[in-house]
Formats: structure tokens, sequence, C-alpha cells
């Protein structure tokens, strides 16, 4: 290994690596923005090195997103980058389980929204023909 490699964090040589993979394979900057849909000025700051243009958890997504496309990093430099940014492991390493959200809970949402705006056509429609009433009574002489 050189020297050079031990010296320079995880952030750093993942950053060099995307790049370097980039333009390996002649990709823009817009190029790559469009294919992994993160902005472009994001993917020149990242390969800046400046990845204080947004919270951490948003800078390790993007790095994540553009090693996938580009096949660049393995799990121990993004694990050792994620370190870096001091994103704790909890919110990576473990994937919700199948019974965290089920059809059923997800129905409940939308029944209640949809109960809400059944009562509201309801009022609204009541209320109409409440004021109709009145009007007819009102010019028939009766009100």
């Amino acid at each position: 290994m050189p020297e050079e490699t031990l010296d320079r964090s995880s952030l750093e040589r993942l950053v060099q690596a995307l790049r370097q993979a980039r333009v390996r394979r002649d990709l823009t900057v817009e190029d790559i923005s469009r294919q992994i849909n993160i902005r472009e000025t994001h993917i020149e700051k990242i390969e800046e090195g400046d990845l204080t243009f947004v919270p951490p958890l948003y800078v390790f997504s993007y790095l994540k997103k553009y090693a996938a496309e580009l096949g660049v990093g393995d799990d121990a430099l993004l694990e050792a980058s994620r370190k870096e940014l001091g994103i704790p492991a909890s919110r990576f390493s473990a994937r919700p389980s199948a019974q965290a959200v089920t059809p059923g809970s997800r129905d409940v949402a939308p029944s209640s929204k949809g109960n809400g705006r059944r009562m509201l056509v309801v009022a609204v429609a009541a209320a109409t023909a409440v004021l109709i009433g009145l009007a007819f009574l009102y010019l028939n002489g009766r009100f």
C-alpha cells in the first residue's frame, strides 16, 4: 500500500476514486448527474471534497449512490466513510422488518382522510339544501 493512501481519510480516497472513475468512463458531471439524479452542483462539491453543503446523512446517501453507479469502493470503504461523517450505524445497518409496513397500516390514513372528505361533502350539501329552502320560503313570502 502506498504511504499516501495510509495518510488520507476514507472520504478523501472515496471522493478521489469517484472522480477518477467518472473521468475514466469519459462521463461529464452533467452525465453522471442525470444518471444518478443528483444535482450537478452537488457532484461538483463532492468531487472538490466539500462535504458540508448538505447534512452528512445526505452526503453519505449521495456518495453511496454515486459509488454504486460507477462500481467504486467496497463495503469497508463506505463503512469507514460513514463513520468519518459521524453517522450512527443504526441508520443504515438494519433494514426495516417486513412487518414494519403492512398493507393494513397504509389503509388507515387514506380511509380517515376519505371520511373527512365525505363529511365535508355532506356538510356542504346540507348547507346548500338549507339555503335553497330558505330562499324558497323567502321568495314565496312565507319567511
